[in-house]
Formats: C-alpha cells, structure tokens, sequence
C-alpha cells in the first residue's frame, strides 16, 4: 500500500541551508509537498515528490502503485511509452498515415514542411511541450518577419490541429492538447491575392485570342488554350481537375453532354459530373476528334504552377486587339484606362486562371437557378462559399433596383407612374426578390437580349434578361462593348 509522507530537514537559522541534525542549533522544518513511497511487484521501492495537498497526494500515489502493477502484469498504456518518444518520430508517422489515406502529393508535401517548421520554430520535442501559445507566438512571428497572411496563418494553425487530434485518435497522447486552438484570424480581412469573374465580352475575346494565336505555351497550342479556357469556364473545374481529363471524360453526344472528372482527382474527392452548354459541347467536339485515347487532353507542364503566366498572355493580346479597333486615338486611350481584359483591375483584383470558375459561378447566379442548384454547380459544401464566388458589377445592380415600385409623388398623383412600371395600380409587396429575375434559356450563345414591352400609356418597360453564355464565335460578330462594361 502506498504511504504518503511529509519529510523532516534542517537548517541553520544564520544561514538558510540545509545541514545535518547534529549540527549545534540546527532548525527542524517539514517539507511543504507530501512525498510517495511505495513497492512496486518486483520489491523495487519508490520515491515520488507529490503535492502540497494531501487528497491530491493520496489519489497520486495510488495511481503510480497501480500503475507499476499494470507494468508488471505486462498491460501498458500505449500513451506512456508515447510520451517518451521524439516528436520527430511521431510527425513521421503523421506523414506516412497521410499518404497512407491516399492525399495528393502536395497536400502531403504541404503538411510536412508547415508541421516541421511549427515544431522546429517552437522548439517542441516531446508531446509534453505542445503548447497553443507557443504555437501562436510563433505564428506571430511568422506574420511579422515573413508578411504572412491570415490564410497561410490559418493553413498552419490546422496542419498543427490535425497533427494532434491524430496523436490522440491513435491514443499516443491522453489529450489533445491544441482542442482549444482558434483560428489564426478571419481570412477574408487579408486578402492578398483577389480574383474577378470576366464578363462574357471579356471571355468571347480571350477565347477567340487564343484561337487565333500562333504561339505555344508549354506544349499547349492555341487551339489547345482555347478547347481549355472554354471548358473552363463552362464547367467551373480548376486546374489540377482539367490537366487530369482524357476524351473519355467528355461525353458531347445527345441532348445533355456532360464532363467528369474522376473522384482520385476533384478537391473534394467526389466524382464530378458537369452537364455542358449546347453550344460549348459543339465547339469541343471537333477538337477532341483524333486525340489518343487514355490520354491527357492538356498534357505538359502548364498546370504545374504557370496557368496564370498563361491566361496573362493571351489576355494581353486580347486586349491590344481590342484596344487596336478603336480608330480614333483619343477614345483609345481612354479605354486604354479602362478594366477591360486586364489582369490586375484598379481594385487590385485578378483574372488568373482561377478567375474562369469565378466567372462560372457568377454566370451561373446570374441565369436565375435556384441557391441549391447554384451550390451543385458549384461543387461546394456550403452556400455561403459559393456567394463568395458570385460577383455583382455596378450595372447590375443599378439594372435591380430601377424595378423598384417605390412611389415618389403625393397621394393619387402616381397613376401614369405605376401604370409604366405595369403595376397598373395593383399591391404591390416588397418581398425578398426586389430585383428583376433573369431568364432561363437554352441559347447559351447570346450575351443578353432586350424585349420592349409597350403598355396602354404608351411608355417603353425595357428588361434586359441575362442568360448563361459562353461566346464561341469571332470577336469581329460582336459589337465593342462599351465604356461601362470595362468596370
């Protein structure tokens, strides 16, 4: 039975020290901590320093006898021998059971070097030293040294979060010991690399640039880019996803073609079936005549870290094509200071190659689908990832709110007002749909169309109804978009 017990020392009143109870005036005192003293099965005894309190003491000293029984008996808790082992050797074995899962190579390569520089930077070297403070100090560090930003803080804090909730599910540590660790800070207040959507004037002349272009980036002809941006923009797949697809993964027969990328290949995991325009599967059908089966439609190295070296190329020949059609010099440099086709925006935003499932989502928004079926195509967890996708211009929303029944007159002097917005007197509720709703069509071919409705007062109603469009045919079939539409 475990004894617990308070030692007896002395000291010399002159000094302070520790001396021997012989020694001429000499001062007994008791320990403040209650110490253990015990047996273990092999007749070994034991000495543990305890607490101050003495119920604490005894459920201590308890628990270390039981457990040298345990050891004894050859039942050991696989935490215990954990503790001793070097976090190194731990965070290696975090790394194979990440490969194990069947992640993708930079997602492994990714958690090793953030995992290994959180543990190197804050000095931890066994499971006892894992501390959240010390972790976001560290990432402080990192945010002032390095100019991180808040997404890159964020990927590290959950590499360090994964790492332990592993230690524990695979009971190497009691507890977790980074449970309580919050977000680094809200991402969305850091943003350093924003993207747009492109308008479809926008797309109409990149693709017909890229069709047009002799040049070759990467093994990719101009063909090739342009069979690229289109799917692009017509699927909303990302890079990684359209590198991996083969002609099988076009199905352009019949009245609902479609595009699949394989689940080993999504984001999410998750097989991706994307139905295709009419008129995109048209356009993509002739170009994938006479390709290899099995093999990569987009082969080469574009994918590896240069698809946005690749669309600012030919977005700035598209856009010297475009500025080269204004005769008059003082209208061309004008729009010269416009957005239109250009990389960067004034507001510091891009349209890389990532901005195509930017301009997908937003076109898809635009052509009046339900929020569900807007989320489907968009491949996302949430919808509220999904409006962070959806972008709005100025004109947009001015085209809303003129449909606003909003009286502006005295009392029964609206009526020719109301009768030309087609209320005609009638109640009208201001609901949750205050702006005008687009219409759904087929003809994914044409940007937008205007339908002029007269009424009895003779007063035009003009609607512009938006429809999800991928424009394939020459730039030279299309007028020049005006001065507001490069904002």
């Amino acid at each position: 039975m475990a004894e617990i017990f308070r030692p007896v020392y002395h000291v010399d009143p002159a000094t302070g020290k520790r001396v021997n109870a012989s020694t001429p005036g000499a001062v007994r005192k008791k320990s403040p901590n209650w110490w253990a003293r015990f047996y273990d099965p092999a007749g070994k005894r034991h000495k543990v320093k305890l607490y101050r309190d003495k119920k604490a003491s005894e459920t201590r000293a308890a628990e270390l006898e039981r457990r040298a029984e345990r050891l004894d008996s050859g039942f050991v808790d696989p935490a215990d021998i954990h503790a001793k082992r070097p976090l190194a050797e731990h965070s290696a074995d975090f790394i194979r059971y990440l490969e194990s899962k069947g992640n993708v190579p930079a997602y492994v390569a990714a958690s090793t070097f953030r995992l290994t520089a959180i543990l190197d930077g804050c000095g931890f070297t066994r499971i006892a030293d894992v501390q959240p403070s010390a972790i976001v100090e560290y990432l402080a560090r990192l945010r002032d040294a390095e100019d991180k930003s808040a997404k890159t803080l964020n990927d590290y804090t959950a590499t360090a979060k994964s790492f332990t909730r592993w230690l524990h599910r695979d009971k190497r540590c009691v507890l977790d010991p980074l449970a309580g660790l919050s977000r680094f800070a809200n991402p969305e207040t850091d943003v350093r690399h924003a993207r747009r959507d492109m308008a479809p004037e926008e797309l109409g002349r990149l693709f017909d640039a890229a069709r047009t272009s002799a040049r070759t980036f990467r093994g990719l002809s101009g063909a090739d880019r342009h069979a690229l941006y289109l799917a692009a923009a017509a699927t909303g797949f990302r890079v990684s996803e359209l590198a991996s697809m083969t002609p099988e993964s076009f199905a352009l027969a019949g009245a609902a073609p479609t595009a699949t990328v394989e689940a080993s290949c999504t984001k999410n995991r998750k097989l991706a079936v994307q139905p295709l325009p009419l008129d995109v599967a048209a356009s993509l059908r002739p170009w994938l005549t006479g390709k290899a089966p099995a093999e990569k439609v987009w082969p080469g190295t574009w994918s590896k870290k240069r698809a946005a070296m690749m669309i600012r190329a030919d977005l700035k020949e598209a856009r010297a094509t475009w500025l080269g059609g204004f005769l008059d010099a003082r209208q061309r440099d004008e729009m010269d200071k416009s957005d239109f086709l250009a990389y960067c925006d004034a507001e510091g935003r891009y349209a890389d190659f990532h901005a195509l499932r930017h301009s997908f989502i937003t076109m898809v928004g635009k052509a009046g689908v339900s929020p569900r079926e807007h989320q489907d195509l968009a491949r996302h967890s949430t919808y509220a990832l999904t409006s962070r996708y959806s972008h709005s211009r100025f004109y947009d929303l001015a085209a809303a709110v003129q449909t606003l029944p909003i009286p502006t007159g005295t009392p029964g002097t609206d009526a020719l007002t109301l009768a030309a917005n087609g209320t005609d007197g009638r109640q009208i509720s201001l609901g949750p749909f205050l702006g005008p709703r687009p219409a759904k069509t087929a003809d994914f071919g044409e940007q937008s169309r205007t339908e002029t409705a007269t009424d009895g007062s003779g007063v035009d109603a003009g609607k512009t109804k938006e429809s999800l469009s991928f424009p394939t045919r020459d730039a030279s079939d299309r007028e020049t978009p005006r001065e507001e539409h490069s904002s």
